[in-house]
């Protein structure tokens, strides 16, 4: 009987320190996640930053739209712009752009 309360006991403990184990990884993998998410490469710039390229390219293709919002990437190849455009609905977009003003592709907008 001792033998099966020992056993039973040790089993317990075992099983709590597991799920002790898992909680406090969950808990730092949503912490990684976090500061993940809130590492933006993209900074905030004044509209008329844009270069001329983007805002042509902005009042031909977006014309309904109005600019909410700007940001780029600097990486050592080239600079993207992050534009947010906003319609009539107040329903919200965002458009990648090169310095030439090409929209980038869908898998590059990630």
């Amino acid at each position: 009987m001792m033998k099966k309360v020992l056993f039973a006991a040790a089993m317990m403990a075992t099983f709590g320190v597991n799920m002790a184990s898992a909680s406090n990884a969950t808990v730092n993998d949503m912490n990684l996640m976090a500061q993940v998410v809130n590492q933006d490469p993209y900074k905030a710039i004044e509209v008329d930053k844009l270069p001329q390229a983007v805002k042509d390219a902005l009042a031909k293709d977006f014309k309904e739209m109005s600019i909410k919002a700007a940001y780029v990437k600097e990486t050592e190849e080239a600079k993207t712009y992050k534009v947010t455009l906003v319609n009539a609905d107040a329903e919200t977009i965002e458009v990648l752009f090169n310095e030439k003003g090409e929209v980038l592709p869908a898998e590059e907008q990630i």
